[in-house]
């Protein structure tokens, strides 16, 4: 079967899904009841979606990259609430089955694919936000493993049942802080450890999380991959996990807009529809095509991760494009519904709260902008 055929079958069952089990409406029932849908994600494993890019023989379903991101662009059109808890399962899942332990590979990897296991990641602190590498958070290694102090904050998902935290802990002190940093799975219910949920204005489906940790003990094989080389496997994952929300953010873009489009071709005012006011016209005209420009950025990154060229460039060129373009057209768009959009029960206001998010969550826009800048030979 060609790599088009199968993009359109996963694209059809994606969006089957997110039409019979997900859209914006049951979402805004969820993020406002601070529910999480744990069948949907159940339904999501047993497609076998979260090991879409990995080949079978390492445990995944096969697949591409692009695969992966088709899934993530549906996702979003329900809530890119439900793609950043996809996400961080499914780029979690690839740096276990790259620098995982054969052991760790045989118990997680099933565990994670049949949705019995799901993963968060602890990477920011009070004060080591978009400079990350300058976390505190140490693991003291003893005979047995290490005893880990400190706090995380901004954990999306932390507290949802069956998870495991990618906690990143500063294991050498005496080295640039790039190079001091590990990679340790840490259990939320391990001895010492408190999660207080955080109440944030959006993104309430799987929820944001403080993590506090107290003389944690954790064995030695929670390290995953070698000691101190943590921040070079949280490099590498953090390119893919910025094309599947970017993904994500355009599949939400596109709804809003398509919602958009319907609303103002039936509200009239003035005599006519006001869709035919050029004003509204060419704005919807222009968000309309950012999104479709964004969404070939989106799949370029992806071609590229397939091709297995460099594309971290690419990862931060469509996380800039892709969550501007949804703060703006939520904006936009909310201003084109006029006061119904302001009304709780409208799915404008989840995705307008989300939207405020986007282009901070998974790495600001300013930092993506560094990135792209270092790619271009410059020195921001």
């Amino acid at each position: 079967m060609s790599s088009w055929l199968i993009e359109t079958a996963v694209r059809e069952a994606a969006r089957q899904l997110v039409q019979n089990e997900c859209d914006e409406w049951r979402c805004l029932e969820w993020d406002r009841a601070r529910q999480y849908p744990k069948e949907v994600f159940d339904r999501i494993a047993a497609l076998g979606w979260y090991g879409i890019g990995i080949p079978e023989e390492q445990g995944g379903s096969g697949g591409t990259a692009s695969d992966l991101l088709v899934v993530a662009e549906e996702l979003g059109r329900g809530s890119t609430d439900l793609v950043a808890c996809f996400s961080l399962t499914a780029s979690g899942l690839r740096t276990i089955v790259t620098h995982g332990s054969p052991e760790q590979k045989a118990r997680l990897v099933p565990a994670i694919m049949n949705g019995d296991v799901r993963l968060s990641i602890a990477v920011t602190e009070p004060a080591a936000g978009s400079d990350a590498a300058s976390l505190q958070t140490s693991a003291r290694r003893t005979a047995d493993g290490y005893v880990v102090n400190g706090q995380k904050t901004f954990c999306e998902a932390a507290g949802l049942p069956g998870t495991l935290i990618q906690l990143y802990a500063r294991t050498d002190t005496s080295t640039t802080k790039q190079h001091g940093i590990s990679m340790l799975l840490l259990d939320p219910a391990t001895p010492g450890v408190t999660l207080r949920r955080l109440p944030t204005m959006g993104r309430n489906i799987t929820g944001v999380y403080e993590v506090f940790l107290d003389q944690v003990e954790l064995p030695a094989e929670s390290l995953v991959g070698q000691e101190n080389e943590g921040w070079r496997q949280l490099s590498a994952e953090l390119p893919l996990e910025r094309l599947i929300i970017s993904a994500g953010f355009v599949g939400a873009t596109l709804q809003v807009l398509e919602d958009t489009l319907r609303y103002v071709k039936e509200r009239e005012q003035f005599g006519r529809p006001i869709g035919n006011f050029q004003a509204v016209a060419h704005l919807l005209v222009d968000l309309f095509t950012r999104a479709e420009s964004t969404r070939l950025l989106v799949y370029r990154g992806g071609e590229l991760a397939d091709a297995g060229r460099p594309y971290e460039k690419e990862a931060s060129m469509a996380k800039i494009a892709s969550s501007e373009l949804y703060a703006d057209a939520a904006r936009y768009c909310m201003q084109l519904h006029g006061g119904y959009a302001y009304i709780e029960e409208h799915p404008l206001t989840m995705h307008y709260a989300d939207s405020v998010i986007a282009t901070v969550a998974g790495g600001a826009s300013q930092i993506q902008r560094n990135i792209v800048a270092r790619q271009l030979g410059l020195k921001p």
